[in-house]
């Protein structure tokens, strides 16, 4: 290696290293004390392996040992007051620190440390380990130790910490896995190392070679670098890990990328509405730009300032900047607002609250200048600062642009890339795409999924329930968020909810999507006879029960790899019948499918239908029967089983104890 290569190299090493110092800073400045502490127990809990601390796995075969990892004093410090009584322990840690060391590298990667770092950012860490160390029983020692430590950083602080096991070969081929839960598989396997490289944080371990590259530089350029790095010359071979570079991106993983993001979009709607829009103007500049990361790597190399005068470049900030600057040029205002309005939401500054002395940190800095260059006014400022507590329609506005905009952006990729091969595994997309059409499709008498804009805010500690007659002597049901029995009808618009033709399916779709429950005050307003409000209480108690909300992305990959079946069904007989007739008059059928649809639909037409459904498969579905509280709830159930000739269980016994 020639003398001005190695100074090259040194002098990146210690910017990237500078980088990683500040954003590792930067993530601490936005954590409250009791997660900082947690924040630097981790690492030292992957280190060690002790039954006084969590994590703790008997077998003495456990990969523990973190390299070129040391103790530091704010970890002591941090130790002591999360265990107060391993006080001894603590002050000689020498018995229990690993001579050998199994695992390379502890990456965090995602939001933290970024702009987007809120309270709620999930600690997505990658635990870098050679697995040609390694036997099957190992990563299973392993696997079983880091569930431990999440459960452990979850119930004592309320962090959501995800550890990816990765063996660093995989990584460097871009295997990662399958699409199942926290993981996307074969559908972005390039595109979640470009996004690893351009989040990274080195939190303890090795950091991978990649950060050393100059700009363009080619795979093998890459192998060549990598290859002239000797042992006692800075910078040395053993203070990195070889995960593979990135020269281009390919758009053959771009489908991929885009059914993965559709489908995380159902829980996290703002987490990917910049990530599509990111895909969109990849594809846009595929031939002549490099990937993000690669840009990252050269800003921080240069020492490129974010807005607001923050010394380090914000990957986050980047990622916005050049999405932005893609629709600006389109001149596609509407879509320049709405990414303004996500990235300023997910920031969570709340520039017109009041703030402390501490708060003015690097990301509310950034965020200014970023709201300066929109030119936002305060009133405006002020305005989104209280979406909270906006009004149901203006949520349910944002939460259709937002739906809008990445079904928009799905489609328009899928037509661009329509005569290009895809690299996603026909599982893949198989898993992916049954998630998509669950959420998002419209389909005779299903209940639709509540295309909301937020993981929360939808729920109603009260609710009001209005009876319309109509012209045609039938009745028309709306559902409205708070009390509003008095209100008259010009002051509704903004509180409706949903409106339908029955109650069943009303309230159904309001516990379904999250808005209500058991502990839910139901206000019923006139008309609604013979409906009681304790009718409409029991049915929600049923709902809660057979039909509660259902995450899309939780759905099991095995469950959506084959034909649907149904898992609950609840017939509801004479709902709206007056209460001393003793036959069926009336016959609402609802059920639930293993992959996440849930359907209401009427009479005994639609339940014959259902019959091989129901009563000829295994495992048989839990079949259930409820009618109003009343006299002849007897006879009802006996009349519907002799006019249906099968057997369902009183809906009553799932409440009893409720």
């Amino acid at each position: 290696m020639s003398t001005n290569l190695q100074q090259n190299l040194t002098i990146r090493l210690l910017r990237v290293l500078r980088y990683n110092k500040a954003r590792t800073e930067r993530a601490l400045e936005l954590m409250p004390s009791e997660k900082r502490d947690a924040f630097h127990i981790i690492p030292f809990l992957l280190h060690i392996n002790h039954p006084a601390f969590p994590g703790y796995i008997e077998d003495p075969q456990t990969p523990l040992g973190l390299v070129n990892y040391s103790l530091r004093e704010e970890l002591k410090d941090a130790l002591h007051r999360i265990f107060p009584d391993q006080k001894a322990l603590i002050e000689d840690l020498k018995p229990i620190w690993p001579k050998r060391r199994m695992i390379e590298s502890l990456v965090l990667m995602g939001s933290i440390g970024t702009i987007a770092q809120s309270s709620q950012s999930d600690f997505d860490y990658w635990v870098c380990v050679d697995g040609t160390r390694y036997k099957n029983a190992h990563f299973r020692l392993l696997q079983s130790k880091l569930h431990k430590i999440e459960q452990w950083a979850e119930k004592h602080f309320g962090m959501e910490v995800h550890f990816f096991l990765s063996d660093i070969e995989k990584v460097r081929n871009n295997d990662f896995g399958v699409a199942d839960g926290e993981s996307s598989g074969s559908a972005q396997a390039i595109f979640l190392k470009a996004e690893f490289y351009t989040t990274n944080i080195v939190v303890a371990g090795k950091a991978p070679f990649w950060w050393l590259l100059h700009e363009g530089a080619t795979d093998k350029q890459y192998q060549q670098l990598l290859s002239s790095l000797k042992d006692g010359v800075s910078p040395e071979p053993k203070w990195f890990m070889d995960l593979g570079n990135i020269e281009k991106m390919d758009t053959a993983e771009l489908f991929g990328a885009a059914i993965w993001q559709i489908s995380k979009a159902m829980d996290s709607p703002f987490k990917s509405v910049l990530k599509m829009a990111k895909l969109e103007v990849f594809l846009a500049n595929i031939d002549s730009q490099q990937p993000l990361c690669s840009q990252l790597r050269s800003a921080v190399h240069n020492g490129t300032r974010a807005p607001g005068e923050q010394e380090h470049i914000d990957p986050y900030g980047l990622m916005f900047e050049q999405v932005i600057r893609y629709y600006q040029e389109l001149g596609e205002q509407d879509t320049v607002e709405l990414l303004q309005l996500c990235l300023y939401i997910k920031s969570d500054c709340g520039l017109s609250l009041p703030a402390d002395e501490n708060a003015f940190h690097f990301k509310r800095k950034i965020i200014m200048a970023y709201v300066e260059q929109w030119g936002w006014s305060r009133e405006k400022i002020k305005k989104i600062d209280r979406i909270k507590y906006w009004d149901f329609k203006d949520l349910s506005q944002i939460g259709k642009r937002i739906h809008a905009f990445l079904i928009g952006c799905y489609r328009r990729i899928s037509v661009k890339i329509s005569h290009q091969k895809q690299l996603v595994s026909k599982e893949d997309v198989t898993v992916i795409g049954r998630k998509i059409d669950s959420f998002y499709s419209k389909k005779e008498h299903k209940i639709d999924y509540l295309r909301s804009a937020f993981e929360d805010g939808t729920y109603c500690k009260i609710v009001t329930v209005k009876a319309e007659p109509q012209s045609n002597n039938r009745r028309r049901w709306s559902l409205y968020r708070g009390n509003q029995i008095d209100w008259n009808d010009s002051a509704l618009g903004k509180v409706l909810m949903k409106s339908a033709w029955n109650p069943v399916e009303l309230i159904l779709w309001g516990v379904f999507n999250g808005i209500m429950d058991s502990e839910t005050r139901i206000m019923l307003s006139y008309h609604a006879e013979p409906v009681l409000e304790r009718d409409l209480l029991e049915l929600t108690k049923v709902f809660q029960t057979l039909f509660p909300p259902v995450r899309i992305s939780e759905i099991k990959r095995n469950a959506l790899l084959v034909p649907y079946r149904i898992i609950n069904c609840l017939t509801v007989i004479n709902f709206e019948s007056r209460r001393h007739k003793p036959e069926t008059e009336e016959l609402k059928v609802i059920y639930f499918t293993s992959w996440g649809e849930l359907y209401c639909s009427d009479g005994f037409e639609a339940l014959e239908a259902l019959r091989f459904d129901l009563m000829d498969v295994t495992p048989a579905p839990n079949k259930y029967l409820l009618s109003p509280d009343g006299s002849y709830r007897d006879r009802l159930s006996a009349d519907f089983k002799e006019r249906s000739d099968m057997d369902f269980t009183s809906a009553l016994e799932l409440i009893k104890e409720k």
